[in-house]
């Protein structure tokens, strides 16, 4: 037999945006426990608003599944004496276990005769077992914020000990809890938590039902809820803001501007939606878009509405906690707090554009970037030289809109825009292109600082355009730079300086707008400024530091992108020059050309050919490995007189020009098929051949040939990183 289960906590408001981690954690959590308890169960939904966080788990069975432990207890000549009676360590045993002397049986084991029992743990009733482990769920969710709240005065320590915490004034939640519900079918779990004792009764809406709220059963819970104006359900409640949102803007004229981030932000703040729709003066629209469109959502919560050519009307969409009584006066008053915002906008607005960019250039020095790294001017004319040298690799063409952009790309943090007006800053790049293109500055320089602080995080755009691309590379770069000379390294889950963005977001660019780009001569760049005479700074360690830093944020993005991790190891270990010739360099250096290859090698798998060819890999790999002799720079072609090494050194000819030009133009998914054709060849060899001969000179000949197959192959994958049928992953 089974019932369903709901548990639900009423609090004081919760923040909107701590409401879905923790119904994630209540889900985890109810799982983990019922499984732990021996509880079969079906479904678990969870249900949140800004007053409740509830669990209904379906058909929980009734008791716990019985089972039987195989308890092994002491050595037998430990348990019995030399008559053959039990000894105390037995009779301890036994009653530890809960099981007669009788029970107990001999077994042979690998380090002698032990004796044994079997112990059968009957299953409890699951009312019996559930409330501790709810209590416990509703305790141990986290938040960003905690609190204390002060309990009734009456009420003794002593008195409120009987209702559950060791110390209740130990409790902590994100709110004040106020009310907790605990039913199993239609009988009430006695949970206690925070100074409370669960029932059935919950509440229902704060204005519109703000008395008590009898559940019945489970299964009555939603539909209970929603008699008394609550829809607990977050996709319903967000399907009739979307529908409602949707009916207003075409009430205005217009359509609802996108934000799926906004919707489900209204979604947590309310029980019962109501949309209705605000206007503003249209004298407004005369600042940016994205100003306006801040000064709605970042406060207020407000939805912006556009006409179907995407500009902006003066209206907006706010979602009310209530019913359409007094909506007027509901309307009246967020009118006027968006007013207030929008005319603060204005100030800010008009007196920026009071200076130009060009005008603040020089009054960036009086801002520190990085403690001990000089100032914004300094910053300035770092992002100036690198950003020049990063055109000259990715974009020639955009080298002087590059180099005129990253001079002014940092001025309107000196702006009221961005300085003062806090709701803006996330604005910062985005309001110096708008400055730059009101004094004059061409729509390219204009576009570049806009977008340079793109991607902002794994979800962001990327920068339209190649010198925004560009600029937006060297920001980055100069920051992750001087984060490692600084000493402000990421730490574990602690990156307060924002590092691994910045990295992450160097790294999506290259890849995603197929951008070739190698880290390891940017990382000597972005370093170089910070090097001058008078710092006795180690730049071959930092940019070592650096190096590892860089592989690790590849190695991540390969990941992400769903690359086996046996062949991202593969390719991220590779001896691989960049332009197809000259000195092999780390195969994670770029990171585009690292997820070619990678992907090449996970296609190329499924070839029946491909696992014999990695097992050869790895059999010349070790024999190199193990061996300590130094080898000569170049191959003694003479030494090689056996017919199988004149084979091979003929097939590595081969190969060597086949694949030559295949490097130059990455067309990697036709090397590894032209690199088997040494598969025999090798086989042979090894066959043919001792590889560590007596003679030394014939001896490091042949070494220095399978070192000339193996780097032929290490040009694009190390292919003893390949796991094959049979081995253990690492």
């Amino acid at each position: 037999m089974s019932r369903d289960l709901l548990f639900e906590i009423g609090v004081e408001e919760l923040p909107a945006l701590a409401i879905p981690p923790a119904l994630e954690q209540m889900e985890r959590a109810a799982g983990a426990g019922l499984e732990a308890l021996r509880l079969e169960r079906g479904a678990i939904e969870t249900y949140g608003t800004p007053r409740r966080l509830a669990l209904l788990v379906r058909a929980v069975s009734d008791r716990q599944r019985d089972v039987d432990e195989e308890a092994m207890g002491p050595a037998a000549r430990v348990a019995y004496d030399a008559e053959g009676n039990p000894t105390r360590a037995l009779l301890g045993f036994c009653a530890g276990k809960g099981v007669d002397v009788s029970a107990v049986r001999r077994v042979a084991t690998p380090k002698g005769e032990y004796v044994a029992v079997t112990v059968h743990h009957a299953g409890k009733p699951a009312a019996d077992v559930l409330p501790d482990v709810l209590a416990d769920l509703a305790r141990a969710l986290t938040f960003p914020t905690r609190m204390r709240w002060w309990l009734p005065a009456r009420l003794t320590v002593d008195d409120l000990r009987r209702f559950g915490a060791a110390d209740p004034r130990d409790d902590q939640f994100a709110r004040p809890v106020r009310w907790l519900v605990a039913l199993l079918g239609s009988d009430t779990l006695p949970v206690r938590a925070f100074g409370l004792a669960a029932g059935r009764t919950s509440r229902g809406h704060r204005f519109l039902a703000p008395g008590p709220v009898t559940i019945a059963r489970p299964a009555d819970y939603l539909a209970t809820l929603e008699k008394a104006f609550v829809l607990a359900d977050r996709m319903p409640r967000r399907a009739s803001i979307e529908s409602q949102a949707r009916r207003a803007a075409e009430g205005e004229g217009g359509r609802v501007v996108p934000d799926d981030e906004l919707i489900e932000i209204n979604d947590y703040l309310v029980e019962w939606p109501t949309v209705f729709a605000g206007r503003f003066d249209p004298h407004y629209l005369d600042l940016p878009r994205e100003v306006i469109v801040t000064a709605l959502r970042e406060h207020q919560r407000f939805f912006a509405v556009e006409r179907e050519d995407g500009t902006l009307l003066p209206a907006f969409l706010a979602v009310r906690n209530g019913d359409a009584r007094n909506l007027d006066g509901v309307r009246k008053g967020n009118e006027d707090v968006l007013i207030a915002r929008l005319e603060d906008a204005k100030f800010y607005w008009e007196t920026d554009l009071g200076k130009t960019p060009e005008q603040r250039v020089e009054a960036l020095r009086g801002v520190v970037w990085m403690e001990g790294l000089g100032s914004l001017r300094e910053k300035a004319a770092r992002l100036v030289a690198l950003g020049d040298w990063l055109a000259q690799r990715l974009a020639t063409d955009a080298a002087p809109t590059v180099r005129r952009a990253a001079l002014l790309c940092k001025t309107d943090l000196l702006s009221e825009m961005i300085g003062s007006g806090k709701e803006y800053a996330s604005l910062e790049g985005v309001m110096g292109g708008h400055y730059a293109r009101r004094a004059g500055e061409s729509a390219a320089v204009a576009d570049a600082i806009a977008e340079h602080y793109r991607p902002r995080g794994p979800a962001d755009a990327l920068p339209a355009s190649d010198a925004g691309a560009v600029l937006a590379l060297a920001d980055k770069l100069d920051h992750v730079a001087g984060a490692f000379v600084a000493g402000k390294l990421p730490s574990g889950s602690e990156d307060p300086y924002g590092v691994r963005r910045a990295g992450n977001g160097v790294v999506r660019i290259l890849i995603e707008q197929e951008r070739h780009l190698d880290l390891r001569d940017a990382s000597m760049e972005s370093t170089r400024p910070f090097f001058s005479a008078d710092r006795e700074l180690p730049q071959a360690e930092i940019v070592k530091k650096l190096g590892d830093f860089w592989r690790g944020r590849v190695e991540a993005a390969l990941d992400e992108r769903g690359v086996p991790y046996d062949a991202r190891d593969a390719a991220l270990a590779a001896r691989v020059p960049l332009d197809g010739v000259g000195k092999a360099r780390p195969g994670w250096i770029d990171p585009r050309d690292a997820l070619e290859r990678a992907r090449s090698l996970a296609e190329f798998r499924a070839d029946p050919r491909f696992e014999p060819l990695a097992i050869l890999f790895k059999r010349v790999s070790n024999i190199l490995t193990k061996s300590s002799e130094s080898l000569p720079d170049a191959l003694d072609r003479g030494r090689l007189t056996e017919g199988v090494e004149r084979t091979l050194l003929s097939g590595l000819d081969l190969a060597r020009g086949a694949v030559e030009p295949l490097w130059r133009e990455r067309r990697y998914a036709r090397i590894i098929p032209a690199l088997l054709e040494l598969e025999d060849p090798i086989h042979a060899f090894f066959e043919g051949v001792l590889v560590n001969a007596e003679d030394r000179d014939l001896r490091l000949a042949r070494l220095r040939l399978l070192t000339d197959v193996r780097d032929l192959f290490l040009r694009g994958w190390d292919l003893s990183k390949v796991v094959v049928e049979g081995e253990k992953s690492a």
